[in-house]
C-alpha cells in the first residue's frame, strides 16, 4: 500500500507528526484503510464511496479516538463534541443503507476502471493505472492527447448519464484550478461523482479523470459512445 510507505517515511522524519489522510475515492478499494497503516485521522465524503451513491449529504472522520474527538469538538462546539451532531435524524436510514451498499458500488466502479484502462490502452492511449494492475481508488486517468478528444470523451459521459443526458458540458474556469476545466457529473445526488463522472483540464496532456460508476456497464455505454465518435 503506497499510503503505508508514505506514512512510514513521514513518521521517520518526525515521529510526533500527525498524519491526516483525505480518503475520498479510496474507501473499500483495498483490504486495509489508512488508520490501519499509521494514519492518525482520515476524512471523506458520504456522497462518494461511503454513501453507496444514495446518501444525500455528509462526511465522516475516523482514526485515533483522541483526534476524532478533537475534530468533533472543532466541527460542533467545545464540550459538545460527538454528543451533538449536525445530521438530521430523518436521513440516518439513508446513511446506513448507503454504507451497506457501498462495497458493491465500489466494486462496480473498480471494474469500470479496469474496463476503461483495457479499452483505451488497446486504442493507443496512455492510461493510469495501467490495465490489469491492482487498484488503490476508484479513479482512472486517460491521456487523450488533444482538446477535441477530451471534449468528445466528456460529452460521451454526459450523454450516458442517468440525469441530464440531454445537456452538453461546457468548458469553464473553476476556483482552485489554473487552467480551464470541463466536467460531466449529472447525478441523482448533486455532486455525487461516485455515481458517474469525469473531469479534465484543458491543457497538455489533456488527461481525463474518470470516477465512480454505480454499475460497470455505465462505462461500457460510455466507451461505446467514445469509439463511435472516433
Amino acid at each position: 500500500m503506497e499510503t503505508a510507505r508514505a506514512i512510514k517515511m513521514i513518521k521517520m522524519q518526525n515521529p510526533n507528526c500527525l498524519v491526516m489522510v483525505d480518503n475520498c475515492y479510496g474507501e473499500f478499494s483495498e483490504n486495509v484503510e489508512p488508520p490501519m497503516v499509521g494514519a492518525d485521522l482520515i476524512a471523506g465524503s458520504l456522497i462518494k464511496n461511503h454513501g453507496g451513491t444514495i446518501a444525500p449529504c455528509g462526511g465522516y472522520v475516523a482514526g485515533k479516538e483522541k483526534w476524532v474527538k478533537a475534530a468533533a469538538a472543532r466541527l460542533s462546539a467545545p464540550g459538545l463534541g460527538m454528543d451533538c451532531g449536525s445530521t438530521p435524524g430523518d436521513i440516518m436510514q439513508t446513511f446506513f443503507q448507503g454504507l451497506f451498499l457501498s462495497h458493491q458500488m465500489v466494486g462496480e466502479a473498480i471494474k469500470g476502471g479496469f474496463l476503461i484502462a483495457e479499452v483505451m490502452a488497446s486504442k493507443g492511449f496512455k492510461v493510469q493505472p495501467p490495465p490489469r494492475v491492482p487498484r488503490h481508488d476508484t479513479v482512472q486517468a486517460v491521456q487523450l492527447g488533444t482538446r477535441e478528444c477530451l471534449l468528445a470523451f466528456c460529452e460521451a459521459v454526459q450523454r450516458s448519464s442517468p440525469v441530464g443526458s440531454f445537456t452538453r458540458p461546457v468548458v469553464g474556469s473553476t476556483p482552485g484550478y489554473a487552467s480551464e476545466v470541463i466536467l460531466a457529473d449529472r447525478t441523482f445526488i448533486d455532486g455525487s461523482i461516485s455515481e458517474l463522472s469525469c473531469d479534465g483540464l484543458l491543457r497538455e496532456p489533456f488527461a481525463m479523470f474518470c470516477q465512480g460508476g454505480s454499475h460497470w456497464t455505465q462505462w461500457r455505454l460510455v466507451l461505446g459512445e467514445v469509439l463511435k465518435s472516433r
